[in-house]
């Protein structure tokens, strides 16, 4: 009898994707509480609900700490991105001649139109992959902490988790590779004086992608588990509520349309501190138009609207 309830059980486990170690654990301990009880398994209850239970709980488990793993690598990553970025767009040093050379020679040939497709493709992705990384990781995270604590989540709740971590790290990753692609497309172009950093640009992205699929590993580890928790996920509001000023909540496209604004005017402020408001403002333009454009793109796709 307990053999054939260990077997039902272990085949629902299967089933809602609780397998490997995890599967072997809760057979084991379920052996271990049945036969220390042999009429135990007239009330343990049904092998299906049971496995249910505990798919519901490590499913939401493994969703509520996935944005935690991912958010600490994306963080080196992006202090890593970050010093290359700057080495590569503003140290200078001085030349033979005494004159001050400076690394941004690879983004004047972009400017130029003299760069490869593929050295464009680096400079594009250099710019948008970084960004959609930290919102989407910042996103899982502010979910995943406002449901913390909880044994079990709506299953809309874990989808719209996964859903944003996996594009968090997948961006990351993205951003990794621009790095790579840029320092080996326009390496040429940087100065003499950058090629210890042009190296290290290289090893840099390799090491930080490296850290982003080990922490992804472990935190997405639970993402074949299937919850089956009732329940509708929340939106953006119930994430970003309570810092929301009143009359922008409930009005997702308003509150967009406002954050898209926000970022293009703060674009365009960078480049009237750089005396130069006109490329500053075809920058804040083309940042809008990315907020608006990922908000109709990925809105509902990351629960950010219902």
């Amino acid at each position: 009898m307990i053999e054939v309830y260990l077997d039902e059980l272990g085949a629902q486990l299967g089933r809602l994707g609780v397998r490997g170690g995890r599967r072997r654990r809760i057979l084991a301990e379920t052996e271990d509480h049945l036969r220390s009880d042999p009429v135990a398994t007239g009330r343990f209850g049904d092998p299906a609900e049971i496995a249910q239970a505990f798919a519901d709980d490590l499913g939401t488990r493994g969703a509520l700490g996935a944005p935690l793993w991912a958010f600490a690598a994306l963080g080196v990553a992006g202090l890593f991105y970050t010093a290359m970025f700057v080495a590569w767009s503003g140290f200078g040093a001085a030349n033979t001649d005494g004159a001050a050379q400076s690394a941004s020679g690879a983004f004047q040939t972009l400017a130029a139109g003299r760069a490869s497709w593929l050295g464009l493709l680096a400079a594009g992705l250099l710019v948008l992959a970084p960004q959609v990384a930290f919102v989407t990781g910042a996103l899982a995270l502010v979910r995943a902490l406002r449901l913390r604590g909880r044994r079990s989540v709506p299953a809309a709740e874990v989808r719209a988790l996964r859903r944003r971590t996996t594009i968090a790290v997948g961006f990351g990753l993205v951003s990794m590779g621009a790095i790579a692609l840029f320092a080996q497309q326009l390496g040429a172009q940087l100065p003499s004086w950058s090629a210890g950093v042009l190296g290290w640009g290289v090893v840099g992205a390799t090491a930080s992608a490296g850290l982003l699929v080990a922490c992804a590993a472990v935190g997405l580890r639970t993402a074949t588990v299937r919850v089956a928790v009732a329940g509708a996920a929340g939106d953006i509001f119930d994430d970003v509520g309570p810092i929301v000023p009143a009359p922008l909540r409930g009005h997702p496209w308003v509150f967009a349309a406002t954050v898209a604004c926000a970022a293009g005017l703060a674009v365009w402020l960078a480049g009237v501190a750089a005396s130069d408001p006109i490329d500053g403002a075809l920058r804040g333009l083309a940042e809008g138009a990315a907020c608006i454009a990922g908000f109709a793109l990925l809105g509902r796709f990351l629960s950010l609207r219902s």
